[in-house]
């Protein structure tokens, strides 16, 4: 258990780890491209490290030197595992790397903790095996799964896309490399539609280019092949949007360098802040945040940036009236379910919350300090650490936040936050 003690004021600069979101689609990328690629600025966490091991089972040579990777791209080509894939704790890694054994001439067997085989995957598995592929769950519809690839045969599926954008984002990544082109029918709405595009831009970036009709329907010519590059892989927005938080609740002043100001979704986060009364600057490649001792309740639709949701219910803690956090119905599917499990640790604290199928209520109030359980879910730990700054509090397991941000504690003590074992 750790403990954060408050702090009165706050005036700092922080540079974050790089987007483990983009790294785990680049890592993908450049093993599949036609030659080396050198991939700088990559986060060191427990997702990349299990994301580099899985390419690895899969033979890609890969040579690791502190943040940077040099990838030996197969050309599409990659061989079966001889062992059984572990993804951990990583949703996105059991997603995407489920597409990518379909490329694997042979079975591959994929698992993961005990909370992976109780998040969904039966959609994706569904598609692959209308692509040509013979996949299937060991589990009624969740991890472990089977897949016998080397025979994606490309064509037509539709898939749900209100679970995980994921799904798309796998079948996209593989579909250049099946023997027809692939055309992908989006059936009830899409969640999360911002980590899609990303998935698109890092293919066109690698040589690949993808047709996309509003969300709806998704084309990819087979045979294009992705290229190898240089890469340096920006800054992770939802890392950097926990210290432009802490702005908020101190109040203070934050700046976070190394940022893609392009990018949308989590990074998008910051115009909630200034919605609640916080001023924010924006320069080439970081952007700062100075807080207001009086913070406005906001309602938010957060289906672009769902792991900057419960960042936004620490600041609703402290903002006057009630904060409606909307369409985050597939946060239950998550690392913790993350509507319900916030909702009941906020309520330690003695703050109004309550959760719904799609949405969480949080009253601001004055919280007290308390002992929280994170449910083994690394942005509960993160998040319920900002209210600490104001209120102090206890976070059982500090330790998950090794998913994303090993160093997230150190980061803390950077900008002035005491903290201790407790």
């Amino acid at each position: 258990m750790i403990e954060i003690m408050p702090i009165k004021a706050l005036d700092s600069e922080i540079t974050v780890p790089g987007s483990k979101y983009i790294a785990n689609r680049v890592l993908l990328l450049a093993a599949l491209a036609n030659g080396i690629s050198k991939i700088s600025n990559v986060p060191e966490n427990d997702d990349i490290n299990a994301t580099i091991e899985a390419l690895r089972t899969f033979g890609v040579k890969i040579n690791k030197k502190n943040d940077e990777l040099i990838i030996n791209g197969t050309n599409g080509k990659i061989r079966a595992p001889d062992k059984e894939i572990n993804v951990c704790n990583s949703g996105t890694l059991m997603r995407l790397i489920t597409g990518f054994a379909s490329l694997a001439g042979g079975k591959t067997t994929i698992t993961g903790s005990e909370r992976i085989k109780q998040r969904p995957i039966k959609e994706l598995l569904t598609s692959l095996n209308d692509l040509g592929i013979k996949c299937s769950s060991k589990n009624n519809g969740f991890p472990p799964v089977e897949v016998n690839g080397g025979t994606l045969d490309g064509g037509k599926t539709g898939i749900k896309g209100n679970v995980s954008s994921q799904f798309i984002s796998s079948l996209l990544i593989i579909s250049t490399y099946a023997k027809n082109d692939v055309e992908i029918i989006v059936e009830d709405g899409l969640v999360s539609k911002n980590y899609v595009d990303m998935t698109i831009n890092l293919m066109r970036i690698f040589g690949v280019n993808v047709i996309r009709d509003n969300y709806k329907k998704f084309k990819v010519k087979s045979k294009q092949g992705y290229n190898t590059k240089n890469y340096t892989i920006p800054a992770d927005w939802s890392s950097a949007n926990y210290f432009l938080a802490a702005a908020a609740v101190v109040p203070g002043k934050i700046k976070a360098n190394g940022l893609d100001l392009s990018q949308k979704g989590e990074a998008e986060f910051v115009d909630m802040l200034k919605k609640m009364g916080c001023k924010v600057n924006r320069n080439k490649s970081s952007i700062e945040v100075i807080g207001n001792k009086k913070l406005n309740a906001v309602e938010a639709d957060m289906s672009t940036m769902p792991d900057s949701v419960q960042t936004l219910a620490a600041v609703a803690v402290f903002a006057k009236g009630a904060t409606r956090i909307k369409n985050i119905g597939n946060l239950k599917y998550k690392e913790s379910d993350r509507i319900n499990d916030t909702a009941s640790e906020l309520k330690k604290i003695g703050i109004k919350a309550v959760a719904k199928d799609d949405e969480l209520i949080i009253e601001g109030g004055n919280p007290s300090s308390a002992a929280i359980d994170p449910h083994n879910d690394h942005r509960m730990a993160m998040s319920f650490a900002l209210i600490g700054l104001k209120t102090g509090i206890k976070i059982k397991n500090p330790e998950c936040v090794a998913k994303s941000f090993p160093n997230f504690w150190e980061k803390l003590n950077e900008i002035g936050v005491k903290t201790k074992n407790a």
